[in-house]
């Protein structure tokens, strides 16, 4: 995590406490507070499921980062089922896909552009994640097609529950494709006889992540004690949900105040509070020249939103009334449609420049002018 976000920290705690002193006469502070306050909370998600998994192995740190590591997003969305937000959640999960797409790729390859002029990938991986998130917008707008020959709703309900079925299992297919590819990658006898240099690579891209620690700090720096991390793990998620609370609690009367529209609320500012620690390391990360590792974060994010995340949200939703479907505004899925085309084509000759972030960040932001007019 980017030690600029522990200053956030703050927030987390400032939010309850001026809901229990104000209560409802400050909602507009306790929607900043709870706002910002979930940011850090996020990142120490994050960072805790990683040290997880250095004790627990791939495969059960791979599930624990599918669990733990999209829980704002999963977390606000069941407060706002809870609260017939509907539109909201609806939202959240295409901006979440939206954000990671264009804004997130768009940044990193701007500014890594910008630094380093060219810079180069493995363009088979993107293509790998560009079928994936042709899945995912499939797994969208399949059922909203599907709804304008079926009219009536309980239909429209089933169609929802089995492609949201069929998205997690073709989820843990993915997740489980990676870590056997981690596996393959530890055995390979090309990767043993290139130690050395893939060693130092490894290292390159764990000085990306954390931060730039010298390589002799990172090399006696280990993960926190096992109950340590749990602990860090237990805390971060319960203060993520009493703040995602509060966040979808001033929803309402935050948007009668601005005159903003829920679809607002929940395309642009929800996303990128829930993934900007995400958002800060694709970037740092594009800065050293890992635009790689910038386009993994991007495209892997936007698949858990679409492929976990959402079903997820629509079998939870069957405990609420009224329950989310997988039926869609229009304009978020040619939105949709036009961040996953962009993707694929940024990513078809492995090579990137500082132009094709800037395209990508302005489609991103000619759609949150849009949504900003579309009514509430």
């Amino acid at each position: 995590m980017q030690r600029w976000l522990y200053s956030f920290l703050i927030m987390a705690v400032a939010a309850p406490i001026v809901a229990l002193i104000w209560g409802q006469q400050q909602e507009m502070a306790v929607f900043i507070c709870s706002a910002i306050g979930l940011i850090p909370l996020a990142a120490l998600i994050g960072q805790a499921t990683e040290n997880l998994e250095y004790y627990v192995g791939p495969i059960a740190g791979g599930l624990l980062n599918a669990t733990f590591g999209n829980a704002p997003e999963i977390i606000i969305g069941i407060f706002a089922l809870q609260q017939g937000l509907i539109s909201v959640v609806k939202a959240s999960i295409t901006g979440s896909i939206i954000s990671n797409a264009l804004l997130v790729l768009g940044s990193s390859l701007a500014l890594g552009g910008w630094r380093w002029g060219k810079q180069y990938f493995n363009a088979r991986d993107a293509g790998q994640y560009s079928a994936m998130m042709v899945l995912a917008v499939a797994g969208l707008l399949i059922p909203t097609t599907g709804s304008l020959a079926l009219k009536i709703s309980t239909n429209i309900e089933a169609i929802s529950v089995a492609i949201s079925i069929i998205l997690l299992l073709v989820y843990a297919m993915y997740l489980a494709t990676h870590v056997f590819h981690i596996r393959s990658e530890r055995r390979s006898p090309k990767r043993h006889r290139n130690a050395p240099q893939a060693e130092s690579t490894e290292n390159e891209e764990v000085e990306a992540v954390t931060g730039g620690l010298a390589p002799e700090e990172r090399g006696t720096q280990k993960p926190p004690k096992l109950w340590l991390t749990a602990l860090i793990l237990f805390v971060a998620t319960v203060g993520t949900a009493i703040n995602s609370e509060l966040l979808v609690g001033a929803i309402r009367p935050v948007t009668v105040q601005l005159g903003l529209s829920q679809v607002f609320i929940g395309v642009v500012i929800i996303p990128i509070i829930g993934n900007a620690a995400e958002h800060s390391s694709a970037v740092y990360i594009a800065l050293r020249d890992h635009i790689d590792l910038s386009m993994a974060i991007a495209a892997g994010s936007s698949i858990q939103v679409a492929t976990f995340v959402a079903p997820l949200l629509v079998l939870v939703s069957l405990l609420f009334t009224p329950s989310l479907s997988l039926v869609f505004q229009p304009l978020e899925l040619v939105v949709l449609g036009l961040a996953t085309i962009l993707f694929a084509l940024v990513s078809l000759d492995g090579e990137s420049s500082w132009l094709a972030g800037v395209q990508l960040v302005a489609i991103y932001i000619m759609a949150c002018v849009v949504f900003f007019f579309v009514p509430g």
